[in-house]
């Protein structure tokens, strides 16, 4: 019997070897452990670098407390007047809706006016009891940024702000060159200026 069954397995040896077929072994029927595998490796994810620019702190904070707090020029009521209890009108103050408007806050009632003498302008501005002050120009001061202008009359009438806030700087930029686009500086000026008879013109 062991004869017979030898025999046996000598001629299924011999058959797939007349047939081509090599015949698996402990060493070959699975590949190694640390063979490649043959499936691609996953991409690695890129790293993002692109920049955007840093929201403004003091916009942050004016849509946070839903108040914009602007200085207005006490000697020029065309562009600023005070004509009642909190209220005020003037083509600066049509400004100063305009920008609090495409900041999503209410004019009429998230915006605080200052009006100041001329002389007190930055140090209300670098105190920071306003957010910006409408109608004057920093001067060359390095710590004031002049936005604009927004009008050009006898002067160049610009919105200044404290300076390093690049990023406020570029949103009233928009705010300003969106208004004259669309049409509403026009109408604030009819609405002030134009009837007053003062000739001004968009920057």
């Amino acid at each position: 019997m062991r004869i017979r069954a030898l025999v046996g397995v000598v001629a299924v040896v011999a058959v797939l070897a007349s047939c081509g077929q090599e015949v698996p072994s402990a060493s070959n029927a699975f590949p190694p452990r640390d063979a490649p595998s043959s499936a691609p490796p996953a991409p690695r994810p890129s790293a993002d670098t692109s920049v955007g620019l840093d929201s403004s702190p003091t916009i942050e904070e004016i849509k946070q407390h839903r108040q914009f707090h602007v200085g207005v020029r006490n000697d020029a009521p065309a562009f600023a007047a005070r004509v009642g209890p909190g209220e005020y009108a003037g083509f600066d103050v049509e400004i100063a809706g305009l920008l609090a408007t495409r900041l999503g806050l209410d004019p009429d009632t998230e915006v605080t006016y200052r009006m100041l003498p001329p002389s007190l302008l930055y140090d209300a501005l670098a105190s920071g009891s306003v957010d910006a002050v409408i109608g004057w120009q920093a001067g060359g001061r390095a710590d004031l940024a002049d936005v604009g202008p927004y009008a050009v009359t006898d002067e160049p009438r610009f919105v200044v702000v404290r300076g390093g806030d690049d990023a406020m700087v570029e949103e009233f930029e928009g705010i300003l060159d969106a208004a004259v686009a669309d049409g509403s500086w026009q109408r604030a000026y009819d609405a002030t200026l134009g009837r007053e008879g003062i000739p001004a013109r968009p920057r």
